[in-house]
């Protein structure tokens, strides 16, 4: 199963694309800012990352 991690400020927006994805049988792991997207990248070693550019902490660029 691939893993996805999706960093998103928006609350609604990450958790509906987790919901999303994660019906279409996917293993996604979300982050509320760059930041905790970082740590979670550097754990979990996810597939792909999908990443928002204005983010509070760290904003995409960052994480980038």
């Amino acid at each position: 199963m691939k893993t996805i991690l999706i960093i998103e400020d928006d609350a609604a927006l990450r958790e509906n694309t987790a919901e999303l994805l994660e019906l279409s049988n996917y293993k996604v792991i979300t982050a509320p800012n760059g930041k905790i997207g970082i740590d979670k990248a550097k754990a979990d070693m996810p597939d792909i990352v999908v990443c928002d550019i204005m983010m509070p902490e760290v904003d995409g660029y960052g994480v980038l």
